[in-house]
């Protein structure tokens, strides 16, 4: 799961970044978020599940960053959430578009 996004755009960016066909969705892995917080914490699965929900959620949320930020292309897609969650324009790339500098 993406931390932050509402099942909404969580759904249209599966879509359009994660193609999965129908046969995969019958074999989804159900404990990858234990073990992903796991090699990220060194805590064991017990470990992790007896956490305060708090700190398990921040622990989920960072191991995913993480996860995501070991490669270029992780990197990229970071980025392209960024940019998707800004909700204020980049007033100086409107100024530049309408002086006809393009973006």
């Amino acid at each position: 799961m993406i931390p932050g996004l509402s099942s909404e755009y969580m759904e249209a960016f599966a879509e359009k970044y994660f193609q999965v066909e129908d046969w995969e969705k019958n074999y989804a892995v159900k404990t990858s978020e234990l073990r992903r917080i796991s090699r990220y914490t060194g805590l064991d699965f017990i470990k992790i599940l007896n956490l305060p929900y708090p700190l398990f959620l921040l622990l989920r949320r960072d191991s995913w960053i993480d996860s995501w930020l070991q490669n270029p292309g992780g990197r990229e897609m970071l980025k392209n959430l960024w940019r998707l969650r800004q909700t204020e324009a980049d007033i100086s790339a409107v100024r530049k578009y309408e002086k006809g500098g393009g973006i």
